[in-house]
């Protein structure tokens, strides 16, 4: 079974992460098909729009940290994060509009990537986790800038500061996603973005590519200090013991090391 499902249906390109019993983490196995995917879905002449899903319970619980916990030396986690990170810029230079339907939960790296998105249509009971400071880290995948293109700086603080669960309702408040909805998010998220299949793709193309050159021209620089200062922090005591307790189910007790 892949990790990641490719469909085509209706000129619209299904792109489906499918670890569900690993809750959608973001394993090297599911990046490099991910990776794939987009690659396939940007080429493909009969897409004209993109649907990006998680299989199972929820959309993406973010980073593997078993996985992460691994690694070996800063050189290891710095390839990684290039990697994982690269999956951002993909998703928000490919030439066709995307769609995030989200529901469940996206945690951590999962809401970066429903960020990348053009558009976000989330399930109402769905939950969005920003538990960073729990595990000692901070965010990634380009999260700072794509949060600061939609809020205010004190919001995202806060937001990323207290490691809140937000809701479907918070973000919809805010205007962080597009559509809230109930029932099936894979037919909600298609009849959204289905008006884009007949419309003219070299304008829709061009229009996203100036939209994220006015709105976003720093993006690239977020990743980077993200990425350095996210290995720093994957070698940390405080990391360590943030991953501990998060499996022991117990407050962390961290120490600034």
């Amino acid at each position: 079974m892949s990790e990641v499902l490719y469909e085509v249906h209706g000129g619209v390109g299904y792109i489906t992460l499918n670890q569900p019993d690993k809750l959608n983490t973001l394993s090297n196995e599911l990046i490099n098909k991910f990776h794939e995917a987009l690659d396939r879905a940007d080429s493909d002449k009969e897409v004209k729009a993109v649907v990006l899903l998680g299989a199972g319970k929820g959309f993406s619980a973010g980073g593997d940290l078993a996985m992460m916990q691994a690694f070996k030396d800063v050189n290891e986690i710095y390839t990684w994060m290039n990697e994982v990170t690269d999956l951002t810029k993909k998703i928000r230079n490919l030439s066709k509009h995307i769609v995030a339907a989200v529901h469940g939960h996206a945690a951590g790296a999962g809401f970066s990537i429903a960020l990348a998105a053009d558009y976000i249509i989330a399930d109402e009971d769905t939950k969005f986790i920003l538990s960073f400071s729990k595990v000692g880290l901070v965010p990634d995948m380009g999260l700072y800038q794509l949060l600061l293109e939609r809020l205010p700086i004190n919001i995202v603080k806060e937001w990323i500061s207290f490691a809140p669960t937000l809701s479907a309702i918070d973000l919809m408040d805010k205007n962080v996603i597009n559509k809230m909805t109930t029932g099936s998010i894979k037919e909600q998220a298609t009849d959204f973005i289905k008006p884009l299949v007949k419309a003219a793709p070299l304008s829709l193309k061009y229009s996203k590519l100036i939209l994220n050159q006015l709105k976003n021209p720093a993006l690239n620089e977020s990743i980077l200090l993200e990425n350095m200062y996210q290995t720093m922090l994957l070698s940390s005591v405080d990391h360590k013991e943030g991953s501990q307790a998060f499996y022991e189910k117990r407050m962390p007790k961290f120490i600034g090391k």
